[in-house]
Formats: structure tokens, sequence, C-alpha cells
């Protein structure tokens, strides 16, 4: 008689965690995760910067091949590199908050979400920086991209929009060669947003030479294709002009 409820409770469970986990669920809140309208777009997106070591290897990149990026940058990184991530945005990239250090924001309460977020834009603002915006609305990636109904609640108060992603690249396990991410991400199309990371949130030059041998396939095979890469804003303009 107790195993119908015990089924019940794991299935729920499972379908909080799966919507909570999943980048590309708008179950919980709208966010930025692919704009297929946009056609012959692609974002390539960064979390956990500024690496002084990998950040200015990927900027070299984008300019080679006249692309643009969107940086998620951590504060207590910026606060270390301000020249540095202040560096990108004036490369004509777009910056958005990534939280001051990065916590599992699905287990923070709603003041604990909106103070992550107001240290990192400090320590934007103290470096120069302003954050791009979709629709009034400036960017924010959630750590891990997890979030719930109350994270995105308390985002939203704090007048961000979160960006999640359609195309894992997976860089962040050590068994990933810089071939094998590059495979995942060259699986882009129409609008698609890629997860690939310049930096590891506990170490300031932790190694991110995968992503950047990726992102140079990534870049030369997808652009062969007649692909161009763009900012989330210039996605979602994009998008909607279709």
């Amino acid at each position: 008689m107790r195993a119908a409820p015990l089924f019940g409770a794991v299935a729920a469970a499972g379908f909080a965690y799966y919507h909570g986990q999943m980048p590309t669920s708008q179950l919980y809140g709208a966010t930025i995760a692919r704009h297929p309208e946009a056609v012959g777009r692609i974002a390539l997106t960064y979390d956990d910067g500024p690496n002084p070591k990998h950040t200015p290897q990927l900027m070299e990149l984008f300019e080679r091949h006249n692309a643009h990026a969107t940086f998620f940058q951590i504060g207590k990184w910026v606060e270390r590199e301000p020249a540095l991530a202040k560096e990108v945005q004036a490369a004509g990239h777009a910056i958005g908050n990534h939280t001051f250090t990065h916590p599992t924001l699905a287990l923070c309460t709603g003041a604990r979400v909106k103070e992550e977020l107001q240290r990192c834009h400090d320590a934007s603002a103290q470096a120069g920086i302003h954050y791009a915006e979709v629709d009034g609305a400036s960017l924010m990636r959630c750590p891990w991209g997890r979030r719930r109904p109350g994270t995105l609640r308390a985002i939203r108060e704090a007048g961000y929009v979160a960006v999640q992603w359609s195309i894992t690249g997976w860089d962040w396990q050590d068994r990933q060669t810089a071939e094998s991410i590059a495979r995942h991400g060259l699986k882009a199309r129409d609008g698609d947003v890629i997860l690939l990371h310049d930096g590891i949130h506990t170490e300031p030059q932790g190694d991110r030479s995968r992503s950047v041998a990726a992102t140079k396939e990534i870049l030369e095979r997808l652009s062969a294709q007649g692909y161009q890469f763009v900012s989330i804003p210039e996605l979602v303009a994009a998008g909607a002009k279709k």
C-alpha cells in the first residue's frame, strides 16, 4: 500500500530535478536558451572567467573570425582582473553576471540570490563594465544552470534575465578532450547557444586550454558552413526579426 505514495514522491522529485537542471526547460520560468528563428547565427557563451591565461587567447580567436561571444563573469575574479574583464567588453563581447562566489542558486534564499547578483554587479561596475541587456533586463547565468521557481523570481526582481543554453560542451569534465568538446559544439545549428568555459570557479587561472582549442575548431568549421557567431543580445534581436 505504501509503494504508490513512495513512487509518487520519487517521481515528483525527479520531475523537479529535471526541470531545475535541464537547461532548455521553461517550466519554472522563461529563460533564454535557444532562438531557432535566428537563422545562420550561433551564440558562443563562456562561464567562470575572466581568466588571465585563457580569456585573452579566446579574444584573439574571436577577432580573427570577426566573431562576438557572451562572457558570464564571476565577481570575485572580476575583482582580481578588472582590466581584463573590461577588455572583454571593449573588444565588443557581451558581459553577463555569473554571481560573486558561484553558489548553487537553487539552494539559496531569494535574498541570497539578490546579494550574489548585487556583489557581482558592484565588482563589474567598479571595473567600468555594464552588463548586456535583452528587453531592458541584464543578462545573468545561474551557476551550473540550476534554478527553481523562487530562483528565477528573485532574478527577475533584481532586473535580470537568466540565460541558459541548448548545446553543452562538457568542457568541465576531465575525461573530455579538445576534440570531444569541439564535437559537442559542432552539433550547433540555427539559433543554438553553446556552453563553454574560459575559467574555473575554484581557480583564478584554471586550465581551459582544451576549451580554447575546441573553440578554434568550432569557429573554423562552422564559419566555413556559413554560420555567424554573435552575442546573446544579437541572437535574440536576429530571431525577433524573423
